[in-house]
């Protein structure tokens, strides 16, 4: 063989050799994607990923506002001079009239900016942090993607809008995908932790009831075999006895929103200047993702201009409504049981041993 015939050998080989490397790198990235870990770094990654995007594409935007509000200011003031200087209206009805033309042309012009271009009041010279921040636009993404959508910021840009519509698409059912699975495990820790507990609180009420003859170790009756040696008798865990057979009560869960709630409320009130039902109230509209809109953080100017309070916001919705997973997939179980009774009851179902 020549010796270019061997360095196109040489060459065929370390290119399937590379090949084979990236497949195998490839199948191991989908599979770390596609795990619990990995898919809640692709929502984090995605949230991160929208808000270099938005920022980069929304900032400019709001910076030039700035500076046509300024501009139209200025316009209106010179008006208003013009007005006094060449005009000798020394009559209050037609001081009124021409003076009134020129603060309604104002009024509209601000208000266009405001609803329209998105001015959120602030100098040209602002040095503060900005609506469309990173930290502002990684607020904006993370109510894009969970579908929540304050309102109060948007997309002014028509490339801006394009590309919610794009990533709001492939990032809502990623992220209802990653809270269900996160809510999936987290119950199951729950439940473990809940039955830990239960055992560890029937255990100590049974030692300080049992006579000196008897021991007792409560568990569930379904799952519960007896051993009798020299009259004593104790009850003893089955090994049947597994995770999914543990029932965590309704108002359990139900104290752990309402625990969450109040601490948001806490947070917000410290916060914002808010009283605390106004507090409580935003944090349950955020977390039922009904997200009005009438009541949003950083509303006031002077009250949110720090950024980490926007990653706080942030991290406070995702936590949240990964909390409000866990309790739904916790209450799974009670409403098919409640949905069974009610069907035997109706007649729809037969009754066991019927």
């Amino acid at each position: 063989m020549s010796e270019s015939g061997r360095q196109r050998q040489g060459w065929t080989g370390s290119c399937y050799e590379c090949r084979k490397k990236c497949c195998w790198f490839f199948k191991r990235l989908v599979v770390f994607c596609f795990s619990q870990i990995g898919i809640v770094c692709l929502v984090v990654g995605y949230a991160l990923l929208g808000a270099a995007i938005f920022g980069a594409l929304e900032e400019p935007k709001e910076e030039l506002n700035r500076v046509l509000v300024k501009d139209i200011r200025n316009k209106t003031l010179h008006r208003l001079w013009w007005l006094n200087e060449n005009l000798f209206v020394f009559e209050r009805q037609n001081w009124t009239r021409a003076v009134e033309k020129v603060l309604q042309d104002f009024q509209i012009d601000v208000f266009m900016a405001v609803t329209i271009d998105g001015w959120d009041g602030r100098e040209d010279n602002y040095t503060g942090v900005s609506e469309w921040s990173f930290t502002g636009a990684l607020l904006y993404s993370v109510t894009v993607i969970t579908t929540i959508g304050y309102g109060n910021i948007t997309p002014k840009t028509t490339l801006g809008r394009f590309v919610t519509i794009v990533y709001a698409f492939i990032g809502i059912p990623l992220t209802m995908i990653c809270l269900a699975n996160v809510g999936h495990v987290l119950s199951i820790s729950f439940k473990i932790l809940y039955r830990r507990l239960v055992c560890k609180k029937r255990k100590k009420e049974t030692n300080t009831t049992s006579d000196a003859s008897s021991k007792y170790l409560f568990a569930n009756p379904q799952n519960v075999k007896t051993e009798d040696d020299e009259n004593e008798t104790q009850f003893v865990l089955s090994d049947i006895e597994t995770v999914s057979d543990t029932r965590v009560p309704v108002y359990v869960c139900f104290l752990l929103v309402i625990a969450y709630i109040l601490l948001g409320t806490v947070l917000f009130s410290l916060w914002e200047t808010w009283d605390p039902f106004t507090a409580g109230y935003f944090c349950f509209i955020t977390l039922s993702t009904i997200g009005f809109g009438d009541v949003v953080p950083g509303h006031s100017l002077e009250n949110w201009a720090s950024p980490a309070k926007r990653v706080t916001c942030s991290l406070y919705l995702l936590f949240g409504l990964t909390l409000i997973s866990m309790c739904f997939s916790l209450m799974v179980d009670h409403v098919r049981e409640i949905s069974r009774r009610f069907g035997q009851w109706i007649g729809l179902l037969q009754r066991e041993g019927e």
